[in-house]
């Protein structure tokens, strides 16, 4: 039973990826746009949509999700794996897509970003790093900052392969728990905050104590791990909340994230306990495949769009426009760069690691 549910694809995870996607664009489309131009002098966007807004300033959660995602995806990648496959096929899914994000969004800078947004070439070669952030470059695109956090927890996995000690992952998530509770009370060292990200390790704990579950069952161990995270990440959200609230000078309520985020811990027992074969379906492979570049490219070519066109066309048929020219964008680079990118690399790379 074990080895089937390693192997089995969950197609309601390619479901939620695109809603998690979705609701990060409608947040930086409908109101953060707005709001870092008005508050913050950013140059954003213009277009203020007072109806939506309210909603929309709670859609950030969709990055939570990715995150809790990401922990049961990476875990279920790397059953079964070793370090250098681990970090051959993460390679392989991260770095096509991005390479061509980066290219295209430093592409639409250069000839329509004036005099708003800017590129040059160093910062253009450093952002095809993934790691310029660490560095001091400017991202190319604002949205990159989720991905250094998700470079480290895939560090955090490769080593745990390197040393052959998967099957201690309950452990080892114990122990990130235990250091994420310590940072409540004494101020973790720079190093420390940069390995184990406090404020959004909890989701990826969580995520991967749900596949632990999914795949082994639930015990009491794994019970009380869980439960101690969701705890931590209702106690991160409200902070979170907190410091939006500070940053945008408006109201942000502190039980809709707990609510929503809630509502998360629901849907992936669900999903642990095998209750959400009615949805899984192969045609949301689809939908699964378009989130990766949907996100990398939507925030500043959609807002460069914005800047030009807000003041001219009714903002509800820009934001449908925009909405539908970024998932056919999204469309454009799966089919005609990222797939043909991982065919062609995957048998490259696994010939240079000899796997």
């Amino acid at each position: 039973m074990d080895s089937q549910k390693s192997k089995a694809r969950l197609y309601e995870l390619d479901l939620l990826r695109f809603i998690a996607a979705i609701s990060v664009l409608f947040y930086h489309y409908t109101f953060m746009g707005y709001a870092e131009n008005h508050i913050q002098g950013d140059y954003t966007s213009p277009v203020e949509y007072t109806i939506l807004a309210p909603f929309a300033q709670y859609t950030y959660l969709g990055v939570n999700l990715f995150f809790m995602i990401s922990g049961f995806v990476i875990l279920l990648s790397a059953k079964n794996s070793s370090a250098l496959k681990f970090a051959s096929s993460r390679f392989v899914r991260l770095y096509p897509a991005f390479w061509v994000a980066v290219t295209l969004s430093s592409a639409v800078i250069f000839l329509f970003g004036s005099p708003n947004y800017s590129v040059n070439l160093p910062q253009y070669i450093m952002n095809l790093s993934m790691i310029s952030g660490y560095v001091g470059i400017d991202p190319v695109d604002g949205v990159y900052w989720t991905l250094l956090i998700e470079l480290v927890f895939y560090a955090l996995i490769f080593t745990v392969l390197l040393f052959k000690k998967l099957d201690y992952i309950e452990f080892i998530m114990a122990i990130w728990l235990t250091i994420i509770t310590v940072s409540l009370f004494f101020t973790l060292p720079k190093i420390g905050r940069f390995l184990f990200f406090p404020e959004w390790g909890t989701y990826f704990i969580s995520g991967s104590l749900v596949y632990l579950i999914y795949l082994k069952g639930l015990d009491m161990t794994r019970g009380l791990l869980l439960f101690a995270a969701y705890i931590l990440t209702l106690y991160f959200a409200v902070l979170e909340a907190q410091e939006l609230e500070r940053f945008y000078e408006l109201s942000f309520s502190k039980t809709i994230p707990l609510v929503v985020i809630s509502f998360f811990y629901l849907i992936f027992f669900l999903i642990a306990f095998n209750k959400t074969q009615a949805i899984r379906s192969k045609k949301l492979k689809t939908v699964g495949a378009l989130t990766y570049p949907l996100y990398l490219i939507h925030a500043t070519i959609g807002f460069i769009i914005f800047n030009h066109f807000g003041n001219t066309i009714n903002r509800y048929a820009l934001l449908i426009a925009v909405i539908l020219l970024m998932i056919i964008m999204a469309w454009g680079i799966h089919i005609f760069a990222e797939k043909p990118l991982a065919q062609f690399l995957q048998p490259k790379l696994r010939k240079l690691l000899r796997l």
